[in-house]
């Protein structure tokens, strides 16, 4: 399909397919490194067998959040309860702790961005969740005391793989434009998509 062509079917059609209500955490499957659908089962049960807690580690924009709310709603379709609960500096630990009073036992608590409690804030949580007989399951960027389940990083099959599962316009840009979108942002997928989303625009209105 030539360029005008493409600026013409782009332009009939209002949203753009990189949108963010098509590209957050839980509109599209969490994919490995291969651009398939992770064994979420799989993972649950290796939740498991590390003990019940564990963390979701790599780089900003390779798929943790992704993956942490596809593992809550698996567990809450088991009868589990779930409570997810992003962590930003400001609050600290006290809307963690929070939310651990209100969690029963054999509960998860998924926490996303682990990284803005310091050490201490961190074992202390870790501790009252034990206590309590809460599990966490969390995202984050460096090793800790929790143990690894998955370690991500963004791949250009990963970025295909979205791609195919969003609105059929996506699938209008070459294969050169998202090469060239990874390999700007050095393997960050959220940033590689709103790269996306700006090359549709400028082809929209040219």
């Amino acid at each position: 399909m030539n360029q005008l062509r493409v600026t013409a079917t782009l332009a009939r059609h209002a949203t753009n397919p990189f949108a963010t209500r098509h590209t957050r955490p839980g509109a599209i499957p969490p994919l490995d490194e291969e651009g398939s659908p992770r064994n979420l089962e799989k993972l649950v049960a290796a939740v498991e067998r590390l003990g019940g807690s564990a963390a979701i580690r790599g780089p900003h924009g390779t798929g943790k959040s992704t993956l942490l709310t596809a593992l809550g709603e698996t567990l809450a379709d088991r009868g589990t309860q779930v409570r997810s609960l992003r962590i930003r500096r400001p609050g600290g630990p006290r809307p963690v702790l929070r939310a651990l009073r209100g969690m029963p036992a054999g509960g998860f608590l998924c926490l996303d961005s682990w990284d803005e409690l310091d050490s201490l804030a961190g074992l202390g949580v870790m501790l009252w969740a034990r206590l309590r007989g809460v599990r966490l399951l969390v995202t984050s960027h460096r090793a800790g005391l929790l143990p690894t389940l998955v370690r991500t990083r963004g791949t250009p099959a990963i970025l295909a793989g979205i791609v195919r599962r969003l609105p059929p316009e996506a699938s209008l840009l070459s294969e050169a434009d998202l090469a060239a979108a990874f390999a700007s942002h050095h393997g960050n997928l959220r940033e590689s998509l709103a790269s996306l989303y700006d090359r549709i625009e400028e082809r929209r209105h040219p």
